[in-house]
């Protein structure tokens, strides 16, 4: 039994410290009793591991996870998993290789991760790889898993990623439109302006789906239109009503859509907005130069252009003719395209020791077109609608960054109100939530030109002359 009484006994505990006293038995014993508790106090080991986060992560701030009481100067692996907001079917993972602090500490926002040069806490999530399969985690969630350096677990916690899913409410635009959907906050107390979201060539819903929610919880009734839903490598179509080609895809499907979202209860009819991504943005660029302001599914108070297109493309997939389909039709006609150039051997060096990428099939279709490229430009100088467009120099789908530029020149000669977020060393990734997988240059334009798109999509949501 461990006995400590007197002067002597003081001194091992505090050594720097003078005790002047005088003791009877009975003090003495309760001193000793005393000071060993204190002493217990002093020597028990500390808390074990724990993972210290914010309840969510949000595209607003950072996400840090914070994680204590682990051994000194020691390799620990951090594992992320969620369900894709993209694909929720699917999971994507990442597993990142920290050693702890001198005081047992790993905070992301400023420990390295292995061969890391500095310190990213977006880094775990931007580096998750995807996998076809379905996760364990619910959507909405992230699960963080804290492992030794040889993978035997330590300790784990699951938080909420992005917009909790528990928020809004879902329902069908109508069996006009396919796969359409309908979002709004649960909590919603006011007519609410419309946004409507395209994704791109991938075709189904998935794009709308995954960049609808942050705007839903910013306060806008968001209609994701899917337009188009091809059987991309061998799979069934996703949406087996609509176009399987992107071939002649009229325009004025999304004008059809716009009358009927009008007339749902609880929104703005006089507040629409556009928002695409792609050849979402090709889309939308295209149908707010075509449709008038006094149609009834026309008058958009804005438009985003996430990585857009200058110029209707050519189009592909079943019953297309190749350099004879356009990708998009107006009243029923076909409209101006500018062909590709080699697009089978773009497609073909995926995955093999080839650089042929599609943005060299659309930029070199444009150099041995240059007779269409006028006829088949969208005339954006006829969009009396401020515009935002985001684009990036290294872009591999198509040249995002040149095409934005064209489209800020040329409404800037009209002087038309134009924002441009362009960006030399991203690509078509630089658009868009930056709690996404991707790359450091994609993630640095994302926290510019995210926030500004809220911003600007909130000073013209309650503009009164949309449909003027």
């Amino acid at each position: 039994m461990l006995s400590i009484d007197g002067k002597k006994g003081w001194q091992r505990l505090f050594p720097t410290t003078e005790f002047h006293m005088t003791t009877s038995p009975m003090m003495t014993q309760a001193l000793s009793l005393s000071t060993l508790m204190l002493l217990v106090a002093c020597v028990a080991p500390p808390p074990g591991p724990e993972i210290k986060t914010a309840e969510r992560f949000t595209w607003r701030d950072a996400p840090v996870i914070d994680v204590l009481g682990l051994e000194p100067e020691t390799d620990y692996w951090l594992n992320l998993e969620r369900a894709s907001a993209y694909t929720p079917t699917a999971t994507e993972r990442s597993s990142t290789l920290y050693r702890s602090d001198a005081n047992g500490r790993i905070d992301t926002s400023v420990t390295l991760a292995k061969d890391e040069p500095t310190a990213d806490p977006y880094f775990p999530i931007r580096s998750m790889s995807y996998a076809d399969e379905p996760s364990q985690v619910q959507p909405g969630r992230l699960k963080i898993d804290l492992l030794t350096s040889t993978r035997e677990p330590v300790t784990s916690r699951t938080i909420g990623i992005g917009t909790d899913p528990a928020s809004y409410t879902e329902f069908a635009l109508g069996a006009e439109f396919p796969g359409a959907f309908v979002w709004r906050r649960v909590e919603a107390d006011a007519a609410e302006p419309i946004l409507f979201v395209l994704g791109g060539s991938e075709g189904g819903d998935g794009g709308a789906r995954y960049g609808s929610p942050a705007f839903v919880e910013a306060g806008y009734t968001v209609v994701g239109l899917p337009y188009y839903s091809p059987a991309w490598f061998g799979n069934s179509a996703a949406i087996p009503d609509l176009p399987r080609a992107f071939a002649d895809l009229p325009i004025d499907y999304l004008e059809r859509a716009v009358m009927a979202a009008r007339q749902l209860d609880g929104v703005n009819p006089d507040s629409v907005q556009l928002m695409g991504t792609s050849k979402g943005a090709e889309y939308v660029l295209l149908a707010s130069s075509l449709i008038s302001d006094d149609s009834a599914g026309g008058g958009f108070c804005s438009v985003v252009a996430n990585v857009p297109s200058d110029v209707v493309w050519e189009g592909w997939g079943a019953g297309a003719n190749a350099g004879e389909t356009s990708g998009f039709s107006w009243r029923g006609e076909p409209l101006d395209f500018v062909p590709y150039t080699d697009i089978g051997r773009a497609l073909a060096a995926r995955g093999r020791d080839d650089d042929y990428t599609m943005s060299d099939a659309h930029a070199l279709g444009r150099k041995d077109n240059p007779d269409r490229v006028e006829p088949a430009r969208i005339f954006v100088e006829r969009i009396d609608e401020p515009v935002l467009v985001v684009g990036g120099d290294m872009d591999t789908v198509w040249p995002s960054g040149e095409m934005s530029r064209a489209i800020k020149t040329t409404r800037d000669v009209h002087g038309l109100e134009t924002e441009a977020y362009i960006y030399p060393k991203a690509g078509h990734g630089s658009g868009g939530n930056p709690l996404r997988r991707g790359g450091q240059d994609n993630l640095a334009a994302q926290l510019e030109n995210y926030p500004a798109t809220f911003d600007f999509l909130a000073r013209h949501a309650r503009r009164d002359d949309c449909r003027d």
